[in-house]
């Protein structure tokens, strides 16, 4: 028998002088239980990770983007976009946290030190998210709670006794579902400094979003494991129920056909591929450390690359499917006259103005109204839950800050933190906040969060060391167009889509909606503005509070080596050369089998 490439297992509790054969493989101990958790099973995992992934942005802002872009034509550059970045990208997180066996900080702290940065930063982005994602799913609760009337609150402008202008001003417009969105909803003031006004409701539903967050994540994926058979799940019954209700109304053909008519022209401007990428990448949730804590928790010897395939194509078929749901109930909006379906915005305008008016206008409309927002809360939910993971993980499991108090005790008060930390959203500037934290927290720094990951595992762990880890895994070497990926294309793309982005908010001055209330003589209520310096201010910092790690880290690193030469002389070689890992160092877990495959264990004493 030829001892190549042979796996060899070896037991660790057994002595070490005793050695064992290259050809024979020794029967070790049963796994001892991991301390960190684990999913229940492979199923749990799954729908951990499609939860994740889908999200409210699959409802509201791809059928946006695809009608915008010619229709049917823009699948033409966002599933190229989906095979050259999305499933790669994904592919990389989820090998890295199966064979890491850790959150987002430790994985990359492994590969090198100064890279650590990468794992606090995702750990900021996830906080930032956690924040404010939440208040969405608040907005989603108010609706769904006020959806318990047989006349539904949105469909008619407020009767009030005289003569309001506010109010008249709701008739003038006949847009009472957008008018009760950002008066009684948002409670909207005059500006981003303005936060007068309060939505007590809104704060409400906020303590209850966190509560069911708490309830289903306190004990880390043993209870999200089990909550998300039906958070993960009960969606897709909505949509699918929606879809035959709205495929039957009228005038539901001619929204369909706004939604997949092609128009190859649009492939022409670079604003089509753009979004394409963009949302690709946002949508699958990468850059944010969940998908690397997600898969620390599943057994080492698992088929990471179907894993990333599968979650891949059901992200993005759940996409194309909830536009075809969502533009048959917005031709049915046209055919009463209500509104043009090629005038809708994305978003939350989409969802909570352009849906509840045509919802409203449905038989036993309470019913459609209940069924619609329980899909957006458990779709907000879903991504919630992973987010938060992603944050907690790598503080109290990798970096064991809090290593006298227990995981349930510390996830308690992290959520309270951010709960109050969030009260601000429900003040009339909480619309602005929230445009703020979108257009600034969460583009540029998870570009420069991804683009670091490529770097990472295409250039420092080399793309040599992790085909040999995903062969130990899953018993198969990636796909060589894999490795390609993730050392040049891939990063290639972020770093365009990171230049593109960073040029455009330079070059324009950004603005947002406000609530500007109503003249006699108008009927518009919601006007353009141009964002105050403050709020951009503000929004520069969130991008520098999330990225400064990595810088950081790498300067701490080195200011620490003693010789400064080798230290810089190691990071070329990480570089241009595959690093030799002590593999077992890496990934090695108590009770588990110590696998060799073939690495130099003596290269790295660092790690």
């Amino acid at each position: 028998m030829s001892n190549q490439g042979q796996e060899v297992y070896v037991n660790k509790s057994a002595s070490p002088d005793i050695a064992a054969p290259n050809d024979v493989k020794i029967d070790v101990k049963p796994k001892e239980k991991d301390e960190r958790g684990a999913w229940g099973n492979k199923v749990e995992y799954l729908l951990a990770c499609i939860g994740l992934a889908v999200g409210l942005g699959n409802v509201w802002r791809f059928p946006y983007l695809c009608h915008k872009h010619g229709g049917g034509a823009f699948l033409v550059p966002y599933f190229i976009c989906l095979v050259f970045e999305g499933i790669p990208l994904m592919y990389l997180e989820m090998a890295v946290g199966q064979f890491f066996r850790s959150g987002s900080v430790n994985c990359w702290s492994k590969i090198h030190p100064m890279l650590r940065g990468i794992g606090v930063g995702c750990v900021c982005v996830s906080m930032l998210l956690c924040l404010y994602y939440v208040i969405i799913i608040a907005r989603c609760f108010l609706y769904f709670f006020n959806s318990f009337t047989a006349s539904l609150p949105f469909t008619v402008c407020p009767e009030v006794d005289g003569i309001d202008l506010a109010d008249t001003c709701c008739m003038r417009s006949n847009d009472s579902a957008n008018y009760y969105y950002w008066n009684n909803v948002l409670k909207a003031s005059s500006g981003f400094e303005d936060v007068a006004n309060f939505n007590w409701e809104l704060l409400g539903c906020l303590a209850l979003a966190w509560v069911i967050c708490y309830i289903c994540v306190f004990k880390g994926v043993e209870s999200s494991g089990k909550a998300v058979y039906f958070t993960a799940t009960f969606p897709y019954v909505c949509l699918v129920i929606l879809f035959f209700r709205g495929v039957t109304l009228p005038g539901a053909v001619d929204g369909i056909l706004v939604y997949i008519k092609p128009d190859f022209s649009k492939l022409l401007t670079g604003q089509v591929w753009l979004d394409a990428a963009t949302q690709i990448f946002f949508s699958l949730s990468l850059g944010f450390g969940a998908l690397v804590a997600f898969a620390s928790y599943v057994p080492y010897k698992n088929n990471v690359g179907r894993d990333a395939m599968i979650v891949s194509l059901v992200n993005c078929g759940t996409s194309v499917f909830a536009g075809f749901v969502i533009y048959s109930i917005l031709g049915y909006r046209q055919h009463l006259g209500i509104g043009d379906v090629k005038n809708v915005s994305s978003g939350s305008g989409l969802a909570f103005v352009a849906i509840s008016e045509a919802v409203s206008a449905m038989n036993v409309p309470y019913i459609w109204s209940i069924l619609f927002f329980t899909m957006l809360i458990l779709l907000g939910l879903d991504s919630e839950f992973g987010t938060l993971e992603g944050a907690v993980t790598p503080l109290v499991v990798d970096m064991n800050l809090f290593p006298k108090v227990r995981k349930e005790i510390v996830l308690g008060v992290f959520s309270a933190i951010l709960f109050l930390l969030g009260i601000g959203f429900c003040s009339g500037g909480g619309e602005y906040m929230i445009m703020v934290f979108d257009t600034y927290g969460m583009n540029i720094p998870i570009l420069i969060l991804a683009f670091s990951e490529c770097i990472a595992v295409g250039w420092v762990f080399g793309t040599e060391n992790m085909s040999k880890a995903i062969e130990d895994m899953q018993g198969s070497r990636p796909n060589a167009f894999f490795t390609i990926c993730w050392k040049y294309i891939s990063p290639f793309l972020l770093i365009v889509i990171f230049f593109v982005t960073f040029i455009q908010n330079m070059m324009k001055s950004p603005t947002y909606g406000v609530f500007s209330g109503c003249t006699e003589d108008s009927a518009e209520f919601v006007t353009g503005a141009d964002l105050p310096v403050s709020a951009q201010v503000i929004g520069w910092c969130i991008v520098i509070c999330a990225v400064i790690p990595i810088p950081i880290f790498i300067f701490l690193n080195g200011k620490t080596e003693p010789n400064k030469m080798e230290f810089l002389k190691s990071i070329a070689c990480s570089i241009w050369e595959d690093r030799k890992y002590d593999m077992e160092s890496l990934y090695q877990r108590p009770g588990e089998p110590v696998i060799h495959n073939g690495f130099d264990n003596g290269y790295n004493d660092r790690l």
